[in-house]
């Protein structure tokens, strides 16, 4: 038996792996490491996942390219049940094992076979092994296959062109007809017809539905919305500039008028035609309707798509679709402004025909997906004839095709938040209602808990067995006496248009009524008396979350408000915050997570639910039979406990990449406002019960703004770039920070260039950091960071910085080196020009009384001295309550002797050493817990008021 491939104490293999979400999925992860040790350790497993993966098996190879040669067998014998895109498989972990097994020795790969293996973390770089596996594909050696062939393949399939006979061979063997996934049995329904299980399939189909509500309603609007016109101004600048741009504004809050008046504005400014793209024929048919209505009227319209039906428009207006090339090309030819409206799937009749002044991708998350051309992605990947304005809800980041990539889609010129469309009075507001059963394995109890509530309620089904499962339980059982009865209805994305239509009829008349769905109305389709939906299976995508949320939230007159239900389990065997149910919860944090991007408030409510409010409640089935008491006391903190620290005790939401950017960049922009200066290094922001470290947001702001203009590739949107920049004196003194090199070693200079001699200079404490410091106060800090740099052990300033420095003082016999001896360490009472200046400084200011013409010096370039620069603050704004507290370090928590973190029982939360902040006004420290009662407090306001005395 061979030893497995290690390199740095890496071990190569294929894997199996697992995790909790995945589980009650029905999925299972695969994939190759070349360090299995550190693989489930890296971002890509931590990112968007609860720290609970674990291995089922590990195949270990004698090197990296049989590893990735078993993994790309493997996914080829087992296409049938592969998610598309993904290296996901609708399968169990048995039968992928032993399909892993049967490959292997088919192919003769050499390996060492481990069931559940626990690997110790070794001390090789994760990224760096990421990105190894990553540059492994194009490593490996071609086949034995001619260019053409080796030209229209792509990348993985190379690796085993020359095995595909005997794994072809292995499917056979197998019978995989019969592990095939099919549902065809699962309806009654002559019309069916089977759809491969894919997460990811519907982006790539038009799926149309031949009914839309509310055609015939009057779209015509007076003027913009103040967010609306914003949106048009900043837009129209970053087009301008890119020449594309993303909007993301949250659904129905109105993306059309947007698009309809950048439009009109570029149809009036020059000749040419304007595209519009959208996903299907639906929304074609509402888009061109809703733009005719909206006032495009003077400009001719061309629709494109396969549909004969013709679209009246109004009386005397009626457009019908095409799809003749030579139709097409004439009318563009023929006209000198044209508005184009296609559905994705025909926009590949446009190809090659003359340049549109702009192109609109609506619902641009839709041609995301494979990198390949596809009928939705064919234009978006022709190079560009004009501006491309790219409009959504919820961009896409999680497939090959990636939404953050600036060179195709440009960035996000504009953000309209979900909660700013519910708070203004466009969106319906929502009630996030949690439902705790004892298992998910019976999900009537939970419909029924909803249908107490609800009349019309959509549900989203993880696939059509499930959906049948569900439908077949919801018709067998009797009611609950207290439940009025409903209907139940079934459809899915392998339904034909003319059943799926019958379904939304029924769906639409019915008083009451429940609709299980599969693919269907998770975006788009308007259902005008929707008030519910109901998470009947995990979805980890917050897109999809986000898309499935909205579907209910549409405004009208007279409608309460709608529902959000998502399930989760409670066992009662153990109390609510034990890890057991912690773990329980964790299936809500995808919902939250993807909510707390779009709706701030709730990022504000989990740090701090004493002082924000959010409509989220908890209601049990009831044999778990609780009490009001229970969920308000225990239960609910319990959820937010799991929801924010998982069962790790590692707080997810106090992280800056992960903090929304609303709230957080407001604390940043309040206290540049309001104090005239820029985050310190332990300014505090107070949320809740916790202190955040404002410098970590600030330095991670700073950084993506450096890479945004040097020219790379960014982690800030050009809506977030543009909003730092609206700040006063960004790139002098946000970016740069208070004592800006070249500012400070010019103000040196030009002082030594009239007087010969450096200034006296309190570099101790005569810096001082506000957006009105003066120069010499600047200097002062500037040569601080000097002196400090210059340190007993070594000389760790810039090599650059020491070279001015040497340019500088070289011209004017100054020394500002400390001499060393050879041992490195500074000599005994050494002295620079820059200790001198302080010597200076405070022996004149030690006089001031005799020496009014200090005073002077004092008054012009160190006002407030020295109250204002002890305090590092302007007085007037910590007298008027203004600047944040200094934040202090947490300590480490309570551990056991095993070195577990101690969890404190009954409300769920961490049991910790008392955080504090220090007080600014008073300078005293005080429990983060207690701080909003000690600024109520008597002698904090005696404080205030007496900071200038």
């Amino acid at each position: 038996m061979f030893k497995s491939c290690q390199t740095y104490f890496a071990t190569c293999g294929f894997y199996i792996a697992r995790h909790p979400w995945l589980q009650s999925a029905g999925y299972v992860k695969v994939g190759y490491s070349l360090s299995v040790e550190n693989r489930l350790s890296t971002v890509t497993f931590k990112t968007c996942f609860t720290p609970q993966w674990s291995y089922f098996s590990v195949f270990e190879c004698e090197s990296g390219k049989e590893a990735l040669l078993l993994e790309q067998s493997v996914l080829f014998v087992l296409s049938d049940r592969r998610v598309r895109h993904r290296e996901l498989l609708e399968c169990t972990e048995e039968e992928v094992n032993h399909v892993s097994l049967l490959v292997a020795k088919e192919l003769n790969i050499n390996f060492v076979h481990q069931k559940f293996p626990s690997y110790g973390h070794s001390a090789t770089d994760s990224e760096t092994l990421t990105s190894a596996e990553e540059a492994t594909d194009s490593a490996l050696p071609p086949p034995d296959d001619d260019e053409e062939v080796t030209r229209k393949r792509g990348p993985p399939l190379l690796t085993i062109t020359k095995y595909t006979s005997k794994l072809e061979e292995i499917k056979k063997k197998m019978k995989l007809a019969n592990l095939k996934k099919t549902d065809q049995n699962l309806l009654t329904d002559d019309n069916y017809t089977d759809e491969e299980s894919d997460e990811y399939a519907w982006m790539d189909q038009e799926k149309d539905l031949p009914f839309s509500f509310g055609l015939e309603e009057d779209y015509s609007f007076k003027k913009l919305r103040p967010y609306q016109k914003d949106a048009v101004k900043k837009i129209t600048l970053e087009m301008d500039r890119a020449g594309r741009a993303v909007c993301q504004m949250a659904c129905r809050c109105g993306k059309t008028p947007v698009a309809f008046t950048i439009m009109r504005d570029i149809l009036a400014a020059e000749k040419g035609a304007v595209l519009y793209l959208v996903p299907g024929l639906t929304l074609l048919r509402q888009t061109a309707k809703k733009l005719y209505d909206y006032g495009l009227t003077d400009v001719p319209m061309l629709l494109i798509g396969s549909d004969s039906t013709p679209l009246v428009l109004d009386r005397d207006s009626i457009l019908v679709m095409a799809t003749d090339p030579l139709l097409i090309r004439g009318a563009i030819a023929n006209h000198q402004k044209l508005v184009v409206v296609s559905t994705y799937h025909s926009s590949h009749l446009l190809k090659n025909l003359g340049r549109f002044a702009l192109t609109v991708f609506d619902e641009c998350h839709r041609v995301c997906g494979s990198r390949d051309e596809t009928a939705f992605n064919t234009l978006l990947l022709q190079p560009p004839t004009g501006k491309r304005l790219f409009m959504t809800a919820t961009p896409t980041y999680d497939t090959p095709l990636k939404m953050n990539e600036a060179d195709v889609f440009g960035g996000i010129a504009y953000r309209y938040y979900l909660r700013e469309g519910i708070n203004a009075g466009y969106v319906n507001p929502f009630t996030l209602r949690i439902v705790l059963g004892p298992s998910l394995s019976d999900m009537n109890p939970y419909l029924y808990e909803a249908m107490r509530i609800v009349d019309k309620m959509l549900v989203f089904c993880r696939n059509i067995r499930h959906a049948k499962e569900l439908y077949e339980r919801l018709v067998r059982d009797s009611l609950p006496a207290d439940v009025r009865p409903f209907s139940v209805l079934i459809a899915h994305s392998g339904m034909t248009n003319g059943s799926v239509a019958t379904v939304m009829q029924q769906f639409s008349t019915a008083k009451r009524a429940v609709l299980l769905n599969v693919r269907l109305f998770q975006e788009g389709v308007e259902i005008p008396d929707l008030n519910a939906v109901f998470f009947a299976a995990p979805r980890f995508s917050s897109r999809d979350i986000i898309q499935s949320i909205c579907r209910p939230l549409n405004k009208l007159e007279g409608k309460g408000k709608s529902y959000v239900f998502l399930p989760a389990v409670l066992n009662a065997a153990y109390p609510e915050d034990h890890p057991i149910n912690l773990e329980n919860y964790s299936t809500l944090i995808p919902f939250t997570d993807a909510l707390m991007d779009e709706d701030p408030t709730l990022f504000e409510y989990m740090i701090d639910p004493e002082r924000k409010e959010y409509d989220i409640s908890v209601v049990g089935v009831r044999s778990l039979q609780l009490t009001s008491e229970k969920i308000r006391d225990f239960i609910l903190p319990a959820i937010r406990r799991g929801v924010r620290y998982s069962t790790q005790n590692v707080d997810r939401l106090h992280r800056a990449a992960r903090m929304p950017w609303k709230p957080i960049f407001s604390e940043m922009r309040r206290i540049v406002l309001e104090c005239n200066r820029y985050p310190k290094t332990n300014d505090a922001w107070v949320v809740g019960q916790n202190s955040i470290s404002m410098n970590l947001f600030y330095r991670f702001v700073r950084r993506g703004y450096q890479l945004h203009l040097d020219g790379e590739r960014t982690y800030l949107q050009v809506y977030q770039i543009r909003e730092l920049e609206s700040l006063p004196l960004w790139r002098r003194y946000g970016l740069h920070g208070p004592y800006p090199w070249e500012e400070c070693i010019a103000t040196l200079e030009r002082h030594l260039e009239r007087h010969s001699t450096p200034p006296p200079l309190d570099v101790h404490k005569g810096g001082y950091i506000g957006l009105d410091a003066t120069p010499y106060e600047r200097l002062c800090g500037c040569l601080m960071h000097v002196n400090q740099s210059d340190g007993h052990a070594s000389l760790t300033l810039a090599a650059s910085k020491q070279r001015d420095m040497d340019r500088l003082c070289d011209k004017y016999s100054l020394k500002w080196r400390k001499r060393r001896n050879k041992a490195g360490a500074v000599r005994p009472n050494e002295s620079t020009f820059i200790t001198k200046s302080y010597v200076q400084f405070k022996f004149l200011f030690r006089n001031v009384a005799r020496n009014p013409v200090f005073q002077k010096y004092l008054d012009i370039h160190f006002p407030g001295y020295p109250h204002k620069h002890e305090r590092m603050e302007n007085l007037k704004f910590l007298e008027e309550g203004k600047v944040p507290p200094r934040h202090m370090r947490k300590k480490k928590r309570e551990k056991d002797k095993e070195g577990n973190v101690v969890v404190k029982r009954g409300r769920g939360r961490p049991r910790k050493v008392e955080q504090t902040v220090m007080c600014r006004v008073c300078r005293v420290h005080v429990p983060v817990a207690q701080y909003d009662t000690h600024l109520k407090s008597k002698q904090h306001l005696r404080k205030q008021g007496s900071v200038r005395l």
